[in-house]
Formats: structure tokens, sequence, C-alpha cells
């Protein structure tokens, strides 16, 4: 257990300055890729917009995500449903799953989560399994919850009905981790059930537990386990909230308490919590007169260290290490400390962000040039730039082997980069 009260402050800044101690650069170069303008789309697809509801005229896109070795582009969209009815008390959706061939974007297969007359999608989510099974959550208008296993063929593997509103997680590619809660309790707290399936749809194990899950991947549950606090007719959740860590058995690793003067609910940009592929967690945190700062959990659960960052840093994760952008800079960091920074002297600041690839790699999209980057280095794989025959990179997209699938209004194209050697 670690907690913060004032006979501790030796020990919070014992681990401030190891931490100041352990983040020592490692000075490395790294290799400049060729600058490529972006090639025209190999394809575009027909429109994604469906006409089985009187819809608005645009589509959300939910996700996109690639299966190369099944030769299959998912894309979950949702389409916004005019209200027709002085009986309609909701804001609907229009939810489908649509699947495109890879090679020539042609729809291979559609399910739409709405049959004639009948509910609508009011919330959705879906994750997917590196094979391609793509699992799909869906809570409609009439209050039924249902969750959905597809294979690539499009075929149901399993459908199964959820009794609360839930959410969905990969605790790693063939363990599929299910939340669900009551809500909210009359006391301020929160109990949640947490169901683990196998591929098959088989039940692993359950347990209620207390507290709200925030998040889960490679093995690690985190979970808010503070008391909400109501304010008007709604429940706010703890600014510093009190976290305890499970394992992928459900097994409670360790617990800790953010300080009173901590406010986790959100600074700066990127990820404010996340997993690292080795079960290990970052945590970003704004105490008040010292600023932001990121803390740092090992496989063990417990609190490893703590470093101040800028309030405006971006945080992004790939693999067992992190990067912090900020301004023009970007810094990767381990656990143990930090390996390397490069600075982007072209890009305008305000237009800078960081996600990861679906492979695992570091994508930078400014307002007119891009770039993947090894997530060990930060090394360039491929910088591209927009063209006349692509004059822009603001659209949804995922990133996966050499290829770039793009949302531009109701269609998606395909553009591949030029190879890199693997």
């Amino acid at each position: 257990m670690h907690t913060l009260t004032k006979h501790k402050s030796k020990t919070w800044a014992a681990l401030i300055l190891s931490g100041m101690l352990l983040f020592t650069m490692n000075t490395t170069g790294y290799a400049a890729a060729s600058t490529e303008s972006m090639p025209k789309p190999a394809w575009t697809s027909a429109s994604l917009m469906l006409s089985e509801a009187n819809t608005e005229k645009d589509v959300l896109i939910k996700g996109i995500h690639a299966v190369p070795s099944k030769n299959l582009v998912y894309v979950h969209a949702s389409q916004p449903v005019t209200k027709t009815s002085s009986k309609t008390t909701l804001d609907w959706q229009l939810d489908s799953l649509q699947a495109f061939d890879a090679t020539t974007g042609q729809l291979k297969w559609n399910t739409i989560f709405h049959e004639k007359s009948g509910p609508y999608t009011t919330y959705s989510d879906s994750v997917y399994a590196s094979n391609g099974t793509a699992y799909v959550y869906m809570e409609y208008s009439d209050k039924t919850k249902k969750l959905y296993s597809f294979n690539t063929s499009g075929k149901t593997n399993w459908v199964k009905a959820v009794n609360s509103p839930a959410s969905i997680s990969l605790l790693d590619n063939d363990t599929l981790m299910v939340a669900s809660s009551q809500g909210v309790q009359s006391n301020g707290s929160v109990r949640s059930a947490i169901s683990l399936y196998d591929k098959k749809g088989k039940l692993i194990t359950e347990k209620t537990i207390n507290g709200n899950v925030l998040k889960a991947d490679h093995g690690r549950i985190v979970v808010d386990t503070s008391k909400q606090t109501k304010v008007g007719n709604f429940w706010q959740q703890a600014a510093n909230p009190k976290v305890e860590i499970y394992d992928r058995t459900l097994n409670r690793l360790s617990f800790y308490q953010f300080p009173a003067n901590a406010n986790t609910l959100g600074d700066g940009g990127g990820e404010s919590l996340a997993i690292l592929d080795d079960g290990s967690i970052i945590m970003r945190a704004n105490f008040e007169n010292t600023g932001n700062r990121l803390m740092g959990f090992g496989i063990d659960g417990k609190l490893a260290w703590g470093r101040a960052i800028a309030g405006d840093a971006y945080i992004q994760t790939a693999g067992n290490g992190y990067t912090v952008l900020t301004g023009q800079k970007l810094e990767l960091y381990t656990m143990k400390g930090k390996v390397t920074e490069r600075t982007f002297k072209d890009a305008q600041p305000a237009l800078m962000r960081v996600d990861q690839t679906q492979d695992g790699q570091y994508q930078l999209d400014f307002a007119k040039t891009g770039y993947i980057l090894d997530p060990q280095t930060l090394e360039d794989v491929h910088i591209y730039t927009t063209s006349a025959s692509v004059p822009s990179l603001e659209g949804v997209s995922t990133y996966v082997d050499d290829v770039i699938y793009s949302m531009n209004d109701e269609t998606l194209s395909k553009y591949v980069l030029k190879a890199t050697a693997k």
C-alpha cells in the first residue's frame, strides 16, 4: 500500500528524486527516412451510408481495424437517427459492422444492429482479436444489452445477453473481459461484476468487486474504488481516487490512494492512464501548487516512481515504452528511464498529437506531414506529406504494415506507402 500523509512526505520526495535520477537520457541518434507524398488511393470504397432508417446525413466512425492475415478491414460505423415520433425520448443510432476486402475495397459483408420497427442502439463499442474475431457490445433503446462475437466471414460465433451497462476489453488476445455495474448506490459506492470469457464464449471466471473499472489491458485491471459524490442530480467521481490493481485471475495485487491535493480527472492530452505490454502502468495526475506528474506502477502493481511533466504534455504508450510530447519535443521512456528524444521543427505544436498504430508503432499526424516511428528508438519508418490527390490527413484512420486506411466523408480509402525492410 502507498499513501501520502504528512509523515510520508519524505517518501514521496524520495520517489521524485529517484525518478529524476532514473530519467537521465541516453543520447541516441535517429535515422531519417526519405519523405514521400501520400499516394493516390489504391481503392476507395462505396459509401458506408445505410438507408435502413431515417438518418442524418453523416456517418460517425467508431473505429477502423485491419486484419492483414485475413485480407480484411473492419469499419464500425454509426448514424444518428432522425426523431420522427413524439414517443422517441432517446437519441438513436443505426450501428453497423462492415467488412471490406483489403485488396479490392469491395464490401464482403455487413451486419446492421437493428431490425425494422425494432429497437435502435443507444450505445456501442467494439474490440478485435488479432485473428480477426470482432467483439461488439450494444445497448438498445428497449434497455436490452447484447454482446456479439463475429468471425471474419461475418458469421456469429455467439451472442450473450448482458444485464447491466458494461464495458468490454481484451486482457490479452484470447481473453475478453466484460465489466458491468448497477450504477452508483445511495451512499456513493459502486460495485462491478467482472466476467472473463475465452474465444469460444466460455466463461473462465467471474467476480464482483468494489469500484468502477477504469482500464483493462495486458493482464491488468485498474479499478477506482472511491465513493462518488452527488452534485445536483449527477454523481461525480473522486478527483483523487483510491485505485486498486488486479491481475488477469482477478487477484488484487495492490492499492494506492492519491493524496488530497491530486486531481486525475484530466489534464494535458493523450493517455491519462495506460497499461504497458508487460503489465506495468502509468497514470497522470495534477498536484495542487506543484503541477502535473506521471506515476509509474510496476508489474507488481506497486508505485515505483513519480516524475514532473508539463501541463500541456501529450502522453502516448506503445509496447513497453511511452512518449511525452511537449511543444515540438518528443521524448521516449521505458519504466527504467529515458531512452532518447527528438524535435520536430517543421510542425505546429497546436496541431500535433501522437497515436499508437495497430502494429505497435508511433504515429504523428501534423497539419501537412505524418510520421511513423519505431517504438524503441523513435527512428523514422515513414515520413509522408499531403499531396494534390490527398489534400488532408485529418480523417479517422488506422495504420498497419505500410498501409493507411482512412475515412473521407462516407467512404474508406486505402493508401499504400513505400515498403520498409522487415
